[in-house]
């Protein structure tokens, strides 16, 4: 029987369950303690547990699981931003493994068996700005564009004093080390809404030796 429920959760492309839809698939094949049969699913390993009500299917047919996918699941509304999103695009050279996203709702952070996902709270006027469904295979999650990575980056920076061309080349050299050519087709409209402009304007053009 659980080869069967492994079948029907292996439809699930995206790997990501939640308690209704697993509570479905259950019912389809007559278990009524729905709660003790997840348990034992958990202590086979057919699933795992990321929060309460939600599950990842881990089954050797599914061993790729989207760290994106999961950010936004966790929490919502929610986009991924900052360092992560930085990277993903190429414009920092780390390699970011924790993914920090952005929320409308309270400051949280979630430990798993695939990392630590973070969430920090945007006013809910810019939330919307600048935001950017990327394709993935066969799922899709929410994402910052560059301009809003970039824009979040600086907003949450503590103790950050962004006021002249001189400060934000050095914040963007020196303490992140971005490419300045990839800022060359930035969008105005989302640099505007974090109130940056002026400054982001002034390195139109910058070439840095």
């Amino acid at each position: 029987m659980d080869i069967l429920i492994d079948k029907e959760l292996a439809k699930i492309k995206s790997h990501i369950i939640d308690y209704a839809t697993l509570k479905a698939i259950l019912e389809k094949y007559n278990y009524k303690r729905i709660n003790d049969k997840i348990e034992n699913l958990k202590q086979q390993g057919i699933i795992k547990s990321l929060k309460k009500g939600l599950y990842v299917h881990t089954s050797m047919q599914n061993n790729i699981i989207s760290k994106e996918l999961i950010a936004n699941s966790l929490l919502s509304p929610s986009y991924i931003s900052l360092d992560y999103a930085l990277s993903f695009y190429g414009l920092i050279p780390e390699i970011v493994v924790d993914v920090v996203s952005i929320t409308t709702k309270r400051a949280k952070a979630f430990k798993t068996d695939y990392g630590v996902f973070e969430y920090k709270h945007i006013k809910k006027e810019l939330y919307p700005i600048g935001l950017k469904i990327y394709n993935a295979n066969e799922y899709t999650f929410l994402i910052a564009t560059k301009e809003k990575a970039l824009c979040d980056k600086i907003f949450f920076t503590k103790n950050l004093q962004i006021s002249s061309k001189k400060r934000m080349l050095e914040f963007l050299i020196d303490d992140l080390r971005v490419d300045l050519d990839e800022l060359e087709d930035f969008d105005k409209d989302i640099i505007n809404s974090y109130h940056f402009i002026n400054v982001f304007t002034s390195l139109k053009g910058t070439h840095v030796s």
